[in-house]
Order: structure tokens, then C-alpha cells, then sequence
């Protein structure tokens, strides 16, 4: 039984809301790596930040939240039901990878 996964076309707008959430992402994530105090629990690591670090914690929070937002508010996604919907939402989070074939050539 061979790999017949149905792809999907994605509207430009949609996969520029993905790549700019996996941006802001990545951004909130090496910023809180890089806190002194960052174990991976947030509110016990917001206890030694300045007030700079907050914000700046708070902004990306924010940034991420309305990036996810764009991406899965968008219009596209009520023109799919059920399993499409589901599959289509996880190969747009995969849209940029490398094809398991390509990687290794």
C-alpha cells in the first residue's frame, strides 16, 4: 500500500501567516533560552526580570498569540471540513521542511 496523503494548496497569505508565526516563535523561544533565570517554568522565571524582560516577554507572547490567531482564523480553513481540515492545518505547519527524500540526496 503505497503513501497516498492528499496535499492541499494554501492561499499566499495563509502560508505568510504560517512562516511569520514560526518567526515569532522561534524569536520568543531564543529570548526566553537566552534569560538568566529561565528554567522553562515562565511565571517562577518572571520573578527575576526587570521590567525591560517583561515587556519585552509580554510583547512576543502578544506577537505569538495574534500570529497564531491569523493563521487559524483565516478564511481558508471553513472551505475544508473534518479530516481535511486537520491534515491540511498540520502540513501548513510543515510547509517549509525538506521532502525525507531530498534531505538525503
Amino acid at each position: 500500500m503505497g503513501d497516498k496523503r492528499k496535499t492541499y494548496e494554501y492561499p499566499d497569505r495563509l502560508i505568510k501567516a504560517q512562516r511569520a508565526l514560526v518567526a515569532v516563535q522561534a524569536e520568543r523561544r531564543a529570548y526566553l533560552a537566552a534569560l538568566p533565570s529561565w528554567s522553562g517554568d515562565l511565571e517562577a522565571a518572571r520573578q527575576g526580570l526587570s521590567e525591560e524582560q517583561l515587556a519585552e516577554s509580554a510583547r512576543l507572547e502578544e506577537a505569538e498569540r495574534q500570529a497564531c490567531h491569523a493563521v487559524w482564523a483565516d478564511e481558508h480553513w471553513a472551505k475544508l471540513s473534518g479530516e481535511d481540515r486537520v491534515i491540511a492545518r498540520s502540513q501548513l505547519k510543515h510547509i517549509d521542511d525538506e521532502p525525507a527524500g531530498e534531505a538525503a540526496a
